[in-house]
């Protein structure tokens, strides 16, 4: 099974995978109400992110609380709060990778 290229590096524009696996986008609905990330997001993307070399591709995020519709606790990124709590998951997640905070 390691022959197979899934398990190969590869270039990706300027990021150098070690492996071809990559964490499609998906949305699951554990913000808070005003659709700012919480800590379980940083614990989720933390975990996904302890692999170095690996893709993750962020989940949906509105980009207005009109855009939301009836949908609570998706994740936003219209306000400072926001985009904040974002910040927080990216360098969480980095640290976990790349043993940097």
């Amino acid at each position: 099974m390691s022959s197979s290229k899934l398990f190969q590096p590869i270039q990706f524009g300027k990021a150098a995978l070690k492996h071809r696996v990559v964490m499609a986008p998906l949305t699951r609905n554990r913000g808070n109400n005003v659709h700012t990330h919480t800590d379980l997001a940083v614990e989720h993307y933390s975990a996904r992110a302890n692999v170095p070399g690996s893709l993750i591709i962020s989940e949906a995020t509105f980009i207005a609380h009109k855009a939301s519709g009836y949908t609570f606790h998706a994740p936003g990124i219209w306000s400072d709060e926001q985009i904040a709590a974002w910040k927080r998951v990216r360098r969480f997640s980095w640290s976990n990778c790349y043993n940097t905070v």
